[in-house]
């Protein structure tokens, strides 16, 4: 009886637990079920993706040119923004951060299907704006990023180049490519973006649902990025940037005391390179790149800077190709010294033969017959190889091309000026750290030949004058004397003129030239070094080399650079370098909506200067290049003169006018 009694109330108490967890079970999964779902609902569990700051950019001394440095800025998940106000946050988008509302429509599109869009970043004020009025911007948010800041304003804007999101074609190459990733677009940005890029971090947090952050779950900090440090020196950076200033300023002056000219000076170039390794001390081009700029003024005004001439993404020091005219003379007189070529009647460099005011060349060929030498209608006396250097005398380099012709027209040798431009570097890239390096251009029958064949498939196109496609070949002698003075279809770029002087006066090797001396990591660990790289070894004679060097002396003290370098006094003959003056093609001034050219105009000559210091023991190579900017040794001569007294630890003196000596 009892364990009856027992059992019931064991089996009263099962009844009862069962019917408090059904009761339980039913509030749950009924009566509160509305409840816990709109709780879970609120509840996200989201990633995101840290940037790592890129590495920072320093001059040889250590000096930081370009560094990171984290700011607010806008962050969009659109998941989190309701379609139907989506434009109303983008109108408040635009307001808050100043840019077209197309802009940021632009940006959700090329994020593709990716949620999370960064916008860039804005001012403290406007991201305090952004934090207490998050309630009326649902899906927005601030966040910090890693932003590039230059220190050194647009110093060195052309080398350190810029950043931005890869473009649509950049996505549609890479598939991993995170839309919002900064990667580098130009200059050291791009060329070395595998070490500057870092290893993004990442995070995972709760949210709810209005995306407020409620726990972080889980965080891998971001690895920033490698340090570049580079051969440049930026306090001569600074001297070569106020040269080039100063020059194109100088030739303007000119230009409006002469009273008449076809266009003033905008452009100029200046390259300072070791000869000893072919290190790059100093590039600056104008007109200037800043990169700050692209992200401080809209598109709209970085256009009209463009077009103003203020503006430009093209270094002219790689990009720019011209006719180098008389500094290429030192080529020429290279290739008569090795290959023992010289002007009819002449046997040797110390034979004198008459610099006449012009050359009747005998061609039958459809070349031009008289060639005016530029002291024209007067004659320059008799004169030397070494005395023709110096006085820039053109007739006696066009009759070392008038022998090359006549002796091996048709034949092997008949190249044997342009053989020795490329063994120096001419007519290809010379492989320097930084993109878009143009190759230049060394003209022969071949080139020519080709030319022709395209124009007579196509004639549409325009790449030889009408009358060379009738005649047996359209290559002309005329075209290899135009070269011989650095004049014709003869074009380089400044770099490569630094590359073959510094070959010329070192003995003949050809350095590839190099902006970034090493890389470390983080911790100032060394991650990768580049070692001076020889391209190629000429083994050019000691005597050439130093008969070179003495005539390169004797153009700046006693020749056409005497006047522009008077004011070093006794220490010009320090000093060795070619003046250059060149005839250049028409320019465009007038262009239509697709950028086909509408009008033309006559182009000034363009200034050029190469030289190299201490002569005896050389060190440095400066090449500078004024677009349009007249005479070699009135404009270009001067500002190469103001660098090279920085360079040797001399007080600069202000650049004014030298004497026109070439026309």
């Amino acid at each position: 009886m009892r364990e009856g009694w027992r059992l019931g109330a064991v089996g009263l108490v099962f009844i009862a637990m069962f019917t408090v967890l059904g009761a339980r079970l039913w509030f749950v999964q009924v009566a509160a079920a509305p409840d816990y779902e709109r709780q879970a609902e609120s509840l996200v569990v989201a990633f995101r993706t840290l940037p790592a700051p890129r590495g920072s950019i320093m001059d040889r001394s250590g000096t930081t040119i370009v560094a990171s440095k984290f700011a607010p800025g806008i962050v969009v998940d659109r998941i989190m923004i309701p379609a139907d106000i989506e434009d109303s946050i983008v109108q408040q988008l635009s307001g808050l951060m100043g840019v077209p509302a197309v802009s940021i429509w632009a940006a959700f599109d090329q994020a593709g299907s990716a949620n999370v869009v960064h916008l860039g970043t804005v001012s403290i004020d406007v991201a305090y704006y952004v934090w207490e009025h998050q309630s009326r911007l649902p899906g927005v948010s601030i966040e910090e990023v890693p932003e590039r800041r230059y220190p050194q304003g647009s110093l060195a804007g052309h080398i350190v180049g810029y950043t931005g999101k890869p473009s649509a074609a950049q996505l549609l190459a890479d598939e991993n490519l995170d839309p919002n990733a900064i990667i580098g677009k130009g200059g050291l940005e791009a060329s070395y973006d595998e070490w500057l890029q870092g290893k993004p971090g990442s995070e995972a947090y709760q949210t709810n649902a209005r995306g407020s952050i409620l726990k972080e779950l889980l965080r891998q900090p971001a690895q920033p990025g490698d340090t570049l440090h580079l051969n440049l020196d930026l306090d001569t950076e600074r001297v070569v940037e106020q040269a080039l200033g100063d020059a194109i300023d100088l030739a303007n002056q000119l230009k409006h005391e002469k009273g008449s000219y076809n266009g003033l000076a905008r452009k100029a170039v200046a390259v300072v390179m070791d000869v000893t390794n072919g290190g790059i001390i100093a590039m600056d081009s104008i007109p200037e790149f800043d990169p700050a700029l692209l992200r401080e003024v809209s598109s709209r005004q970085l256009e009209s800077l463009v077009r103003n001439g203020e503006f430009s993404y093209n270094n002219l020091a790689i990009s720019g190709q011209y006719p180098p005219a008389s500094t290429f003379k030192a080529v020429t007189y290279l290739t008569a010294v090795e290959e023992n070529v010289y002007p009819e009647g002449v046997n040797g460099p110390n034979d004198r033969t008459e610099c006449s005011a012009q050359l009747k060349a005998p061609f039958t060929d459809g070349s031009t017959q008289v060639w005016k030498n530029w002291t024209f209608p007067r004659d320059d006396g008799y004169q030397n190889l070494h005395e023709a250097f110096a006085r820039s005398c053109n007739v006696y380099f066009w009759e070392i091309a008038l022998r090359i012709w006549d002796q091996y027209k048709g034949t092997d040798k008949e190249n044997l000026l342009q053989d020795w431009a490329r063994r120096l570097g001419f007519g290809a890239r010379s492989g320097i750290d930084l993109p878009g390096e143009q190759d230049g251009l060394v003209p022969d029958r071949a080139l020519f030949e080709k030319r022709k064949e395209m124009q007579l498939e196509n004639p549409g196109l325009r790449l030889l004058d009408q009358s060379r496609l009738t005649t047996a070949s359209p290559w002309f002698g005329g075209d290899l004397l135009a070269m011989a003075t650095g004049q014709g279809a003869l074009l380089a770029t400044p770099l490569q003129m630094a590359v073959a002087y510094a070959a010329l006066v070192n003995g003949g090797t050809v350095w590839r030239p190099r902006v970034v001396d090493r890389i470390t990591d983080v911790d100032g660990l060394e991650v990768v070094s580049f070692p001076p790289e020889v391209v190629r070894s000429l083994n050019i004679a000691p005597a050439i080399v130093q008969m070179l060097r003495d005539d390169l002396r004797r153009v700046t003290n006693e020749g056409t650079a005497r006047s522009a370098f008077e004011p070093m006094g006794a220490k010009a003959v320090l000093i060795g370098g070619k003046t250059g003056t060149a005839q250049m093609p028409k320019v465009c001034v007038d262009k239509d909506a697709e950028g086909k050219c509408l009008r033309l105009r006559d182009a000034d000559v363009t200034s050029w200067f190469v030289g190299v210091a201490p002569i005896d023991d050389p060190k440095y190579v400066v090449v500078v290049m004024v677009e349009e900017g007249g005479g070699g040794s009135q404009v270009a001569a001067p500002a190469a003169r103001f660098i090279f007294q920085h360079l040797l630890g001399l007080e600069p003196t202000p650049i004014v006018a030298g004497e026109r000596t070439e026309y």
